[in-house]
């Protein structure tokens, strides 16, 4: 169902169901997500998520750019609001972390999807799109700091593989320490990728 003809409940209906499906993708694994356990969830029959989503793979897709629009939401203005690039680099760092900290049932969700979904009938993996625009937007990012003259004559590409793959890095860690520091790792991962980006005098 296309989303400008849903109605205000159906929406809230999907928003519920992506909801449950966190819960129980965060609590139980991917592989114990089923239908059945996301219906029990959200006490509705699985019909109705299959009126709504169509089955699991779809279900999964929505929960993907559901975590996204968080993550989204919270980083993009903070970047924006920043007046050189050196400092949208930080606010980027610093608010990948902090999704992190304030997401954290979604955050695990989502680990759970990269981890164990895989496409359905030679589809490309849930996470994949999603994956691309995480780096082209980080890309644009570093292009604003070379254009501007701030950060050094680098392959864009590679950097944001290497940013990326720090941030990628933590979810696994705070798995198996929920406490784990993220303020600590936020300061030295701006400290590392300002030394790595920043253009010499």
């Amino acid at each position: 169902m296309p989303p400008e003809s849903r109605t205000f409940i159906e929406e809230i209906r999907r928003a519920q169901i992506i909801e449950c499906a966190i819960d129980v993708l965060a609590d139980h694994g991917y592989a114990n997500t089923t239908l059945a356990r996301i219906a029990r969830q959200a006490k509705i029959s699985t019909g109705v998520i299959s009126y709504h989503f169509g089955g699991k793979s779809p279900l999964i897709q929505a929960v993907v750019a559901h975590v996204a629009k968080l993550a989204t939401d919270l980083m993009v203005p903070r970047i924006l609001a920043q007046p050189t690039a050196a400092q949208g680099l930080r606010a980027y760092l610093e608010s990948n972390l902090e999704f992190m900290r304030v997401h954290r049932k979604p955050l695990l969700a989502l680990v759970e999807i990269v981890t164990h979904a895989t496409g359905e009938d030679g589809d490309p993996h849930p996470y994949a799109r999603q994956s691309e625009v995480a780096i082209d937007d980080l890309r644009k990012l570093l292009d604003w700091g070379q254009r501007a003259g701030e950060f050094r004559d680098f392959d864009q590409l590679s950097m944001a593989i290497a940013i990326r793959g720090a941030i990628d890095a933590v979810p696994g860690l705070l798995l198996n320490d929920p406490e784990f520091d993220l303020d600590l790792l936020a300061d030295e991962l701006v400290t590392t990728f300002t030394i790595a980006t920043r253009r010499q005098p």
